[in-house]
């Protein structure tokens, strides 16, 4: 089975490439160019195209059976969406996505759910309309909206080690899921055939502060770690490892999160129990397994 994966050097990209892999998948990473190919594993093949060109893009997709899509924090996102659920459909290739969408009970909530959205996160309103878009789409689309996720923890690792967590969350807690359980689901999607098109929304099994988030590292880590995230000069914590419109969009999500819960839907749960066979991961298992492999890149 041939599948392409859309962003495979990204945080929800890496982790579905690593399980189609471990699933046997033949994949295809498309890259924007030759320097992004040597993050990829060794077993995935880089295809180089453009998503602002159908032609790269179909040429990229011919032969495969399915394709993920992950929206790229770039000015021109909508326009690069079309561009590749069009080529999906005009060669038949199953289309999955992964990435902000919202799911509800009928036509009426998911407008109410994108609206009320749109006016938290204004910056996610063309994210919105591109799952929208996908969720019409003639594909056979699988949508999965993911919540804020435990990797972006990776974005602030001087920082964890020096002794300080740095990421805002609200007190009451916001809901968090592993991209490792992300991948698995995402690559159940693209190579199942059987697999119910529609959308999904995956969730960890719990709401984490930012406090939380300290106080767990600083048990895992056996030394102090300080929740800074309440510190009016937080973004800049950001801007050590990010930049541009992936930059902007981080440091506005997080100034929503650090104002506002995210609770934790047991439907979510559910559903995302069900789709992975077991339970998700639990923060706790992400930073033990993190911390370990940090020590082995510094051993």
């Amino acid at each position: 089975m041939t599948v392409l994966v859309t962003g495979a050097t990204g945080s929800i990209g890496r982790e579905v490439t690593a399980a189609l892999l471990a699933r046997g998948a033949d994949v295809r990473a498309l890259v924007r160019g030759p320097e992004r190919a040597r993050l990829l594993p060794p077993d995935a093949k880089p295809v180089v195209a453009d998503l602002r060109d159908a032609a790269s893009v179909e040429a990229a997709l011919a032969g495969a059976t399915a394709a993920l899509y992950v929206s790229p924090h770039d000015p021109d996102e909508e326009r690069m969406a079309a561009t590749f659920v069009a080529a999906c459909e005009r060669l038949g290739v199953r289309l999955v996505f992964a990435g902000v969408h919202v799911s509800g009970y009928n036509v009426v909530v998911r407008w109410f759910l994108r609206k009320l959205i749109g006016l938290g996160l204004p910056h996610y309103r063309g994210k919105l309309r591109i799952g929208h878009r996908i969720s019409r789409s003639k594909a056979r689309p699988v949508l999965f909206g993911v919540t804020n996720y435990y990797q972006n923890d990776e974005l602030i690792r001087a920082d964890i080690l020096a002794g300080r967590y740095g990421l805002p969350a609200n007190g009451a807690g916001v809901n968090r899921i592993d991209l490792r359980d992300v991948g698995e689901v995402v690559a159940r999607a693209m190579t199942d055939p059987a697999f119910p098109s529609g959308a999904y929304a995956l969730a960890g099994p719990e709401s984490v502060s930012g406090a939380r988030a300290a106080q767990v590292w600083s048990e895992v880590l056996g030394r102090p770690v300080r929740y800074e995230g309440d510190r009016p000069d937080w973004p800049d914590v950001l801007a050590r490892s990010l930049s541009g419109p992936k930059l902007a969009d981080f440091q506005r999500s997080y100034a929503f999160v650090a104002k506002r819960s995210m609770p934790t839907s047991a439907r979510d749960v559910a559903t995302t129990t069900r789709l992975l066979g077991r339970p998700p991961r639990r923060y706790e298992t992400y930073v033990r397994d993190m911390a370990e492999r940090w020590g082995r890149a510094a051993a």
